[in-house]
């Protein structure tokens, strides 16, 4: 089995290619790939285990190389943040005959470009698996575990909690576009009272994440793999992701003035920027530094009401976000998650043992469920 993974020379990249290298055989190829050459060393020396390691120098622009680069290959992992390519990319990893998994944020023009190819990949046979990470991923995995618990389930907020030094953190310029693109695109609907609206700021809630993030204001963020929960679970009243900010300067200055100026082209230039150094000036509180995802559920169990908890937690933001991509690869590739079509992680993983995984990774799971 040959893997490829594009943008290994990344912080996430680098980080799912550590995870995932124990679980191949000596008769697997794993291929981290990259721009950065020492970045892509440094990655290397991460990785553990029998499988052949190979580095090869790429950058997702040159198409005929990536082409090329994925030839023969069973998966090619892209952790780049470049939706504007995932036409092109996801194309070149159909003809390959490969199954695809992505780590880029849930936008619009990105789901589009996959749904797209949709025919032909269920045609070909292949398994493609995008929005992965932590958010997007993980909510929607909560939100089904919490209904497998539950007779029906009536609300199910999911809330993530971050406190986390921006300063110490390289971003890539991609990852800085497409968190600006994010931020063009922002509102604040969610699914409540029954239907799906927007929120005004006097409506988004307060959460108290337990210390060291304490307790934080939340708004809702739109992920696509909350949009179905509704159907799938149809005495819900209230289900949406909400996510803190991140520091009162940079929510209530900064943050408005980068929303305005992502719907400029002309001024991406200077946006990114300006998110470079707020988020090193203003963003980044001092240790001790956590990543909380939480959901507390309310419904019915056995004709009483009843609560479902559970939270996923940690202190380092990329394994949060590998974590869960090589949970959910280890069981595409061992045939007990793999469903051929287009999947969103966060709909296509039994919740069970992914969460069971995520707590071999290291992080902390914590699942509690009572009546009353």
């Amino acid at each position: 089995m040959k893997i490829v993974v594009l943008g290994a020379s990344g912080n996430a990249g680098g980080r799912i290619a550590a995870l995932l290298a124990p679980g191949l055989s000596a008769d697997d190829e794993l291929v981290l790939a990259g721009r950065n050459q020492r970045k892509l060393a440094a990655a290397r020396i991460a990785v553990q285990g029998p499988a052949h390691v190979l580095l090869a120098p790429a950058d997702v622009q040159d198409l005929p190389g990536i082409r090329q680069l994925v030839t023969g290959s069973d998966l090619v992992v892209v952790a780049v943040s470049r939706p504007d390519l995932v036409g092109d990319l996801a194309r070149i990893v159909l003809d390959a005959g490969a199954d695809w998994c992505d780590t880029m944020l849930s936008s619009p023009s990105k789901l589009a470009a996959l749904r797209t190819l949709e025919p032909e990949i269920e045609a070909a046979g292949r398994c493609f698996i995008t929005d992965c990470g932590f958010h997007p991923g993980l909510p929607a995995v909560l939100v089904r575990w919490a209904g497998a618990q539950l007779d029906d389930l009536v609300e199910a907020d999911v809330m993530a909690g971050l406190r986390i030094d921006w300063r110490t953190e390289t971003l890539a310029e991609s990852t800085v576009e497409e968190m600006l693109t994010e931020l063009a695109d922002f509102d604040l609907a969610t699914w409540i009272d029954g239907s799906r609206r927007s929120l005004s700021w006097r409506e988004c809630p307060t959460i108290d994440f337990g210390e060291p993030i304490g307790r934080k204001a939340v708004v809702p963020m739109a992920l696509a793999e909350m949009d179905d929960l509704p159907r799938q679970f149809t005495s819900l009243r209230r289900c949406g992701f909400y996510v803190c900010g991140f520091s009162p300067p940079m929510d209530y200055a900064v943050l408005p003035l980068l929303m305005a100026m992502a719907k400029v082209r002309a001024l991406r230039g200077p946006a990114v920027a300006l998110t470079r150094w707020s988020m090193r000036h203003l963003a980044s509180p001092r240790p001790p530094h956590r990543l909380v995802v939480q959901l507390d559920a309310t419904g019915q169990l056995d004709g009483s009401p009843a609560t479902a908890s559970v939270s996923v937690a940690g202190t380092d933001a990329y394994l949060l976000t590998a974590a869960p991509v090589v949970a959910c690869l280890r069981r595409v590739l061992d045939g007990s998650d793999r469903r051929v079509g287009l999947h969103l992680q966060g709909q296509l993983v039994a919740p069970e043992p992914f969460l069971a995984e995520l707590a071999r990774f290291g992080l902390t799971v914590n699942t509690r469920v009572e009546k009353g």
